[in-house]
């Protein structure tokens, strides 16, 4: 098996045993990653390859969004929405304007708000949070527990 061909096995792997909130997080590295690859081709002048790693941010942006239990999310969903919102709408002014400054800053906001999910995965593997994520009041405990800023 070629080291690539065993990444993509691990990758997999990581995936189907993962819990919801590990996927968030393998998303916001993916996208933290795609950002990062799309300053350097900035950096490098490379326009097919910055192109490449923003229409594959965008991907992962819109699994994240899609993942947002709207109708039972309540204001958390919500304001997860107009994050992921604000993201997009940056991404493509870095694009259009070809400025990694922009996506610097985002990755900082992705970093950020990502360790608020490492937190919260941390926490759900006690057993009172999961015991409380199960309850009706799930949304504000995920609330209270990820979010800092």
């Amino acid at each position: 098996m070629n080291p690539n061909r065993t990444q993509v096995a691990y990758q997999e792997a990581a995936v189907r045993n993962a819990n919801p909130i590990e996927l968030v997080i393998m998303l916001y590295d993916i996208l933290a990653r795609d950002l990062h690859g799309a300053i350097e081709a900035m950096e490098a002048g490379s326009i097919e390859t910055r192109t490449t790693k923003l229409k594959h941010g965008f991907l992962a942006l819109q699994q994240l969004e899609g993942s947002l239990p709207m109708e039972e999310g309540g204001d958390l969903a919500a304001g997860m929405s107009r994050f992921y919102s604000m993201l997009r709408v940056q991404m493509m002014k870095a694009q259009v304007q070809q400025d990694p400054a922009i996506l610097r800053e985002l990755i900082q906001l992705l970093f950020s708000v990502r360790e608020a999910w490492v937190e919260l995965n941390n926490r759900q593997a006690s057993p009172e949070v999961a015991t409380a994520a199960a309850s009706t009041s799930a949304p504000e405990q995920l609330q209270s527990a990820s979010w800092k800023a």
